[in-house]
């Protein structure tokens, strides 16, 4: 409780302090948001979900997700498949870019073709790895052809942004991807990387204008600085509320809590190339050495689920229900160790974001903790989020690093992380990836479920990652803000967010 109050106290003086000249500067028109992690990048072909959040805000794919990971039309108002490898869609009609042209099928064409590019480096390519080509029919309807038969298509359309054809083309993708020209609720004003993202409302956009005439997104990083910016009226709904500053938001009538179960698995990810992390007894022993039953009380107070020894979910399909946990076991962790070489143990370091995940840091350090114990002295380096987009895209995150897959529903979107095809691997099996290839390549349900149930076997007996929780996504915001829940996907869906 003392280091509580210190925290909140300091962070809120500091707040508080520069209450007078932020609010005076924020228009009564604008909602803002206190973001707990901030990409270095707005560019759809970055990053993961939290570049995409971003980006989606301005761009808008095909088929979309809402906040429960259910699909739903956007500039695709339905679609149909004319042959196993064959999809028509039909375009919504009467959509504009902000700068005022129509959209049309040669959008997706230009979109779908220039990622599917061998030459094109685009972070979620794999959604539609399956693509061959695209064939317009006519303005407004266009076919997308895959190589084999993809049950995953129109889901992994829901992470691929649909660019304008004319404005890349005369400026280059670099170009256009800094002051995007989009379809979506909001237009780009300005972007300052690690610090803050301004938007204006699209009054031509074909859902309907938002709800507020603006948007900005800030960089709040620091958890307590989060709530004291929402407790001092500095934001309007905040991310990521950190298990022990929930009962100064909880006591406060004018704000309130929202939490949602959320697709992403929490794991801790080998760096399996070198010592000692290449030898899977080392990697067992982490797993017997950390108690996560524990964590999640004292880490998460009890919300979310520890994971069943497996990458994926209970609810996401591809879940192994014959799978489970390794159990706590401080003893068999020094065994294994021993056994492999390293009965005086090593040293070794986490690397992790802070505010990207409930409770990223404190899991982390309670971990190396544990780990720690057994012989693995472990330290944990906390990076900012445009370093570890950095050393992400150079496959060098150390020889541990945190990191939350989202599965959105199904098994393929975080499984994908582990295969060759991924381009992010540390960790390679070939059975692994040829069973992904199959589950991707059918739409025989029971085929897929049985490929994914084997593919999690696989992980648990070599253990690329320390499997820990399914996490939840809880955010703080004040009473006044109608239209708001938390995604299961994290991203931001503000369009219909007012505040009275």
């Amino acid at each position: 409780m003392k280091r509580f109050l210190a925290m909140i106290g300091a962070a809120a003086l500091a707040v508080w302090a520069s209450v007078g000249t932020s609010l005076a500067q924020i228009p009564k028109d604008t909602l803002v948001i206190g973001a707990a992690v901030f990409s270095d990048s707005i560019s759809p072909a970055a990053g993961g979900y939290l570049t995409l959040s971003f980006s989606y805000q301005t761009w808008e794919p095909l088929v979309a997700r809402d906040g429960d990971d259910k699909l739903v039309p956007a500039l695709a108002e339905r679609w149909e498949a004319v042959s196993p490898t064959q999809w028509r869609f039909h375009l919504r009609r009467g959509v504009k870019w902000h700068d005022g042209t129509p959209f049309t099928a040669a959008d997706v064409k230009f979109t779908i073709d220039y990622v599917i590019n061998p030459q094109t480096v685009y972070a979620r390519k794999s959604r539609i790895a399956g693509v061959v080509g695209t064939d317009i029919v006519d303005d407004y309807t266009v076919d997308i052809r895959t190589a084999t038969p993809s049950a995953l298509l129109v889901r992994g359309l829901a992470d691929i942004a649909i660019e304008q054809k004319a404005t890349t083309e005369k400026l280059g993708i670099k170009e256009a991807h800094r002051k995007p020209i989009g379809t979506g609720p909001w237009k780009y004003v300005e972007w300052i990387a690690g610090d803050r993202y301004d938007l204006t409302a699209n009054p031509d956009y074909w859902g309907g204008p938002p709800a507020m005439k603006n948007l900005r997104i800030r960089s709040i990083p620091e958890g307590a600085t989060r709530v004291a910016s929402l407790v001092a009226g500095e934001t309007h709904i905040i991310e990521e509320v950190l298990v022990d500053l929930l009962p100064s938001i909880e006591k406060r009538r004018n704000l309130k809590i929202d939490a949602v179960e959320s697709s992403v698995s929490l794991v801790l990810s080998f760096d399996t190339r070198k010592p000692p992390f290449n030898d899977v007894r080392v990697r067992r022993a982490m797993d017997y050495a950390i108690d996560k039953k524990t964590m999640l009380q004292q880490m998460l107070g009890g919300y979310g689920s520890v994971l069943d020894g497996q990458l994926v979910t209970k609810s996401t399909f591809g879940y192994n229900p014959t799978i489970e946990a390794r159990p706590f076991d401080r003893a068999k962790a020094k065994a294994l160790l021993a056994e492999a070489g390293y009965a005086k143990g090593f040293d070794t370091k986490i690397n992790t974001m802070s505010g990207r995940y409930l409770s990223d840091v404190d899991i982390a350090n309670a971990a190396a903790g544990m780990m720690t114990e057994v012989g693995a002295r472990t330290t944990v380096n906390v990076l900012e989020g445009g370093v570890w987009a950095q050393l992400d895209r150079a496959r060098d995150q150390g020889p541990i690093y945190q990191v939350g897959w989202f599965s959105v529903g199904d098994a393929d979107f975080n499984t994908v992380w582990y295969t060759d095809d991924s381009k992010r691997n540390y960790w390679s099996n070939a059975e692994y990836n040829r069973l992904w290839e199959e589950a991707r390549s059918t739409l025989d349900e029971a085929a897929r479920l049985k490929a994914y149930n084997r593919m999690m076997e696989i992980m648990h007996e070599e253990m690329p990652s320390v499997f820990l929780f399914g996490l939840p996504r809880i955010s703080g915001r004040s009473a006044n803000v109608t239209g708001w829940k938390p995604s299961r996907d994290s991203l931001l869906r503000l369009h219909k967010v007012s505040v009275k």
